[in-house]
This record gives C-alpha cells, sequence and structure tokens, in this order.
C-alpha cells in the first residue's frame, strides 16, 4: 500500500494542474486569443479526467495507481508552466543595476498577531464573553491546531493535505480548510467562526514594523518601484491600505489572483511584467528560503531575512543592494 504522503503528493499534483496550472493555461489562451471549441473542448476533459483521478486516490489506490498519477501530474504541470513563462532556454542576464523590488508579505512585511489577541479580538467582535483565562487555555488549544494560521497541522489527511496546498491558489479552498481547522480545534462558539476567519484578513489582524516603513519609503524615493508577492488565498490590498502601505506599492501580485505560487517563476514573472522590469534589475525580498527564491531561475537576486535583528537592523542588507553602500549609510 502506498504512503500517506505519497498519496497526498499526487493530489496535490492533480490540484496544481488542475485548479493552478490549468487556469493559467486558459488565461494564455485567451491574452493571445487562440480560445476555440477546440481548445475548451481539450481543456473540459483534461478537468474531467483529474476529477476522476482524484477520485481513483480517494479509494484505497494501489502502489501503482498513486505512481501513474504522479508522473502524469507531474509532466502536466511542468508544461503548464514552461507555456507560460515563455523564459529563454539560456542562462539568464547577469544582474543589473536594482529598479525593483519585490516583498513577501508574511513574515517580511508583517506578522500575525498573537493567538491570544486574534481570539480575543474576534469574540469581541462576535460580542462573546470568555474569562480571560478561558481565553488562555483555547488560545493554546487553537494553537496546536494550527490557528490562526501561517503553521500547517501535522497530522492531516491526504485529502486535507492536499487542500492545504490549494488554499492559497483558491479563495473559497481557502475559507473551506479554515473552517475546518476551527472544527478540529474544538472552539466552543461556532457563532464566532465568521469573526476568527475575518480577524486573519483585517488589518487589526497583522503588526508591522516601523523600520518596514523607513525601507520601503527610502527605496521609492530612491525612484525604486515595490511590489508585493504573496502566497496568499485572499486579497491583500485592502491591509495594504489600511496600513497606508499601498501609496508606495506599485503592484501586489497574489497567488489566488495569478494562478501560481512561490517558488514558481510563474509568479515572479508576472510581477516583473507588470512593473515594467527585467528579472535581472529585480530584487527579491523574503523569510521563506524554500519559496521565496524561485525567481533566481530568471535571473532574480534574492535576500532572505532573518527572524533576528529586528528593526532598521534587519532591512539594512536590502538597502545596501539596491541603493549601494554609500546611499544605504546616508540619512
Amino acid at each position: 500500500m502506498p504512503e500517506k504522503h505519497e498519496i497526498a503528493e499526487a493530489m496535490i499534483l492533480i490540484d496544481r494542474a488542475r485548479s493552478g496550472a490549468g487556469h493559467v493555461r486558459l488565461h494564455h489562451l485567451f491574452r493571445e486569443n487562440e480560445v476555440d471549441g477546440a481548445a475548451m473542448q481539450r481543456l473540459a476533459a483534461e478537468q474531467q479526467d483529474a476529477e476522476a483521478d482524484m477520485a481513483l486516490l480517494r479509494c484505497s489506490p494501489t502502489q501503482t495507481d498513486v505512481a501513474q498519477v504522479t508522473a502524469r501530474y507531474a509532466y502536466v504541470h511542468a508544461l503548464a508552466a514552461r507555456e507560460i513563462t515563455a523564459e529563454p532556454a539560456f542562462a539568464p542576464a547577469r544582474p543589473g543595476p536594482v529598479e525593483a523590488v519585490l516583498l513577501d508579505w508574511a513574515g517580511t512585511m508583517a506578522h500575525l498577531e498573537s493567538v491570544e489577541e486574534w481570539l480575543s479580538g474576534a469574540l469581541d467582535e462576535a460580542g462573546i464573553p470568555v474569562p480571560v483565562q478561558d481565553r488562555r487555555a483555547w488560545a493554546r488549544q487553537a494553537q496546536a491546531a494550527g490557528l490562526p494560521g501561517g503553521r500547517r497541522p501535522t497530522d492531516l489527511s491526504p485529502h486535507s493535505l492536499a487542500a492545504w496546498w490549494r488554499q492559497q491558489l483558491d479563495p473559497k479552498a481557502h475559507r473551506d480548510v479554515y473552517h475546518r481547522l476551527l472544527d478540529e480545534a474544538g472552539l466552543p462558539w461556532p457563532d464566532a467562526a465568521g469573526a476568527l476567519y475575518r480577524r486573519t484578513m483585517s488589518a487589526e489582524g497583522w503588526r508591522i514594523d516601523p523600520a518596514v516603513r523607513r525601507a520601503i519609503g527610502r527605496l521609492c524615493r530612491a525612484g525604486i518601484r515595490i511590489g508585493v508577492v504573496s502566497n496568499i488565498g485572499w486579497d491583500l490590498r485592502p491591509i495594504l491600505r489600511q496600513h497606508d502601505l499601498l501609496r508606495w506599492v506599485s503592484d501586489c501580485v497574489m497567488s489566488y489572483d495569478v494562478a501560481a505560487r512561490k517558488p514558481s517563476p510563474v509568479i515572479f514573472h508576472t510581477a516583473c511584467k507588470r512593473l515594467g522590469v527585467q528579472p535581472h534589475h529585480t530584487l527579491m525580498v523574503g523569510d521563506n528560503p524554500e519559496a521565496d527564491r524561485g525567481g533566481e531561475a530568471l535571473g532574480m537576486r534574492t535576500i532572505i531575512l532573518p527572524s533576528a535583528p529586528s528593526g532598521d537592523e534587519r532591512w539594512q542588507p536590502v538597502l545596501t543592494a539596491a541603493l549601494g553602500h554609500s546611499a544605504a549609510a546616508s540619512s
């Protein structure tokens, strides 16, 4: 029998081809004005095949079933990614002067509030009085279930693991996964579920280091364009606006909106295209080496920020890389 993680990986590949790469391919056809009846029929057939294969994986598949599905959808996804990025096969150009800086959101520009703050804020919004000591106990239980977000629970079924991957590509999947985590946490306030979910997508639920504002302001004054690139299943722009960050940000590229997530080169290619810059004139700044270095395949430079130190010292390498030593050192 196949291992649970092998089934989950096959399901994830199907979702990538069906919900991610398939959508990107359709958007590409529309952009090129090449959509016709035959193309739509091919996409519909691929959708039906994917649904059949997903059903197979849910019903005690054999090792051979899993291996065949994994091989088939790994190829489909790779083919779709090549079609969309349309990057040259030769080595990327050497890095040039920085014209744009791409910023990751969670863990780089902002951090979620604490679990207790999240729970208290949502309960207050829902008008549910809970003693402080009880809130603390329930906060610990919620944290163990992976709430309020950012950390994947360790004990997920293959189907739930595939849905967890897909949540950054589909707002409905994001909402469904979050409500499933709320159910699994066993929090005793069903009327607060909506408030708990909304809290993670509110300006009140995120903390912005003042050093982030200072660094972005320095970059903008130097004529460098700023973009945000985030693996996220909901619209980040209202939070940027409420935190007065949108005035500095030229574009916000979100995984659910472009049907691709980091580290896929597709999302980095899209960000550069929207900003009107070449990847080798772009600097990506993030906190996750696995996700945020995907643009390097296009010739983009990357800086991975450490969790410490915080404040201006954390952002000094970014300013130095973008502005040069002398400009970064000046006030």
